[in-house]
């Protein structure tokens, strides 16, 4: 058999391109594949049964806001959570940080750490930093073997169990190098088996690729209960923490915080500094709420508007969907007369953040109409509404949450209430 080393597809031929992730050359020989009936036995044994009188299982709960956005109610005993981001970008941090708020909340909490990067002491010395006067005691462990992790989880009992990484971990039943797709499907399953029968809170950390996809194969993220990135800004100074799946809760928050020397610092006045952002800025950019991952978050769309060169003109976006913005270019050619098909628009959300969002549309539309006029908007004006093909503004998907952000009494808001269609936009600026 044949396994993508990308998403662990598997094929009985070496086929150019993976007909799961589209990748191409990325299938190599599997020598641990057979087609052989023993590897499955099975025991005849009855099915025992859970029903919705059962107990809930045990949540461990946090004390920060950030975290409370993610994991919502806190961490659920048996529940196992994938942690990905770049090297560098503060996975271990976080989950020491992870540790000590889920310590303060419980503090008989009992937390191992297993770390097969560092050694042990770098970890505690870290966890020093981070917790500088504390009595609570993390286990921390130095294992490579995916054996000696279990045996450990079912000897000695821990609430909570953090596997750094598991692209280190290998099992003795491959002869695969460690991090290679068997030995992290291998590895993966019995340590999801493991904290199951133990009830065993897990943590995962796991690296992710130059596409900010997690390396390895996806079996991983299928056969985990959470699945968490930390992403940072285009200035490397903040950090996101975004959940792309939640068996316990919903998946729309994220968790901000600011990378300071020893730890992450919790970000709870992202629109000040976003506001002392667009007063520096240059004026053809609109204020808007945009919802990343579903969080609500002020921010500022930047247009620059030039003469074409070519034969057409130029669109490029960042931060936002080109698809949209070449709907509300059309609006405006249509609606406003904006001889728009010779000049080339470049629009750009700063922080690196990314907005597949309808309701910052009038921003978009408010700003090109701005550079277009040559009329700076004014700074404490706030553009929330949905464009459509008939100029119409709409109410934004999730309105409530958006407005509930604005905290600074002296920001101005535009939107569906206020102004009915782009015309009356247009007249505005």
């Amino acid at each position: 058999m044949y396994t993508c080393t990308v998403c662990g597809y598997t094929s009985s031929t070496k086929l150019g391109k993976c007909p799961s992730c589209g990748e191409f050359a990325t299938f190599e020989l599997d020598e641990k594949w057979t087609f052989t009936s023993k590897k499955w036995k099975s025991t005849g044994q009855a099915l025992s049964s859970t029903t919705n009188h059962t107990p809930p299982t045990a949540i461990y709960p946090l004390q920060m806001t950030e975290f409370h956005r993610v994991f919502g109610s806190g961490i659920h005993a048996g529940g196992v959570y994938l942690l990905g981001g770049e090297p560098g970008i503060g996975k271990s941090t976080i989950v020491l940080q992870l540790i000590a708020d889920l310590q303060q909340a419980t503090p008989t909490i009992v937390t191992g750490y297993c770390s097969a990067e560092e050694h042990p002491q770098h970890v505690a010395d870290r966890r020093g930093r981070i917790v500088p006067e504390t009595e609570l005691t993390t286990h921390i462990y130095r294992a490579t073997d995916v054996a000696d992790i279990i045996a450990t989880m079912q000897q000695t009992h821990h609430d909570l169990m953090i596997i750094d990484s598991i692209q280190t971990i290998h099992s003795s039943q491959s002869d695969a190098p460690a991090g290679s797709p068997n030995q992290v499907r291998i590895v993966s399953e019995q340590l999801v088996a493991a904290a199951k029968q133990t009830n065993t809170a897990l943590i995962i950390v796991w690296h992710v690729t130059k596409g900010g996809e997690i390396a390895g194969p996806k079996y991983l993220e299928h056969i985990v209960d959470v699945v968490l990135y930390l992403e940072w800004d285009s200035d490397g100074q903040l950090r996101f923490l975004r959940v792309k799946k939640n068996r316990f809760g919903p998946t729309h928050d994220t968790g901000i915080f600011d990378m300071t020397l020893f730890w992450l610092q919790p970000v709870y006045d992202m629109q000040t500094r976003m506001l002392e952002r667009f007063h520096a800025w240059v004026p053809w950019s609109a204020l808007t709420i945009g919802l990343d991952n579903g969080r609500p978050v002020l921010v500022s769309i930047e247009v620059l508007l030039n003469k074409t060169s070519g034969k057409y003109p130029l669109r490029r976006c960042i931060g936002v969907d080109k698809g949209r913005v070449d709907m509300i270019v059309a609006v405006l050619e249509k609606y406003c007369q904006l001889k728009l098909w010779f000049v080339d628009i470049y629009i750009n959300v700063p922080g690196d953040m990314e907005f597949h969002d309808s309701g910052i549309d009038i921003a978009i539309a408010a700003a090109i109409l701005s550079q277009y006029h040559s009329k700076p908007l004014d700074t404490s004006t706030v553009f929330v509404g949905e464009l459509g093909l008939t100029g119409h503004i709409s109410k934004a998907r999730a309105y409530d949450k958006r407005i509930s952000t604005l905290q600074d009494d002296s920001l101005h808001l535009i939107d569906h209430t206020t102004t009915k269609h782009i015309i009356a936009l247009s007249k505005e600026i």
